[in-house]
């Protein structure tokens, strides 16, 4: 599976970057792991918990 990035997040959900980064410090949507250069990466169930999320 391939993993995205912040940005692949955020345009899937229709959000900035910003947002998805204020989720995360509030605990709404976990902290995902990271790459070797300290880049978030997100897999498809965290698109589907955040899609869900925004939705409500």
């Amino acid at each position: 599976m391939d993993k995205l990035s912040i940005g692949e997040l955020a345009k899937k959900v229709n959000v900035n970057k910003e947002t998805v980064r204020y989720y995360e410090r509030k605990g709404l949507i976990p902290n995902p792991p990271r790459n070797d250069n300290g880049h978030r990466q997100y897999s498809e169930s965290d698109v589907k918990r955040s899609y869900r999320l925004w939705t409500i």
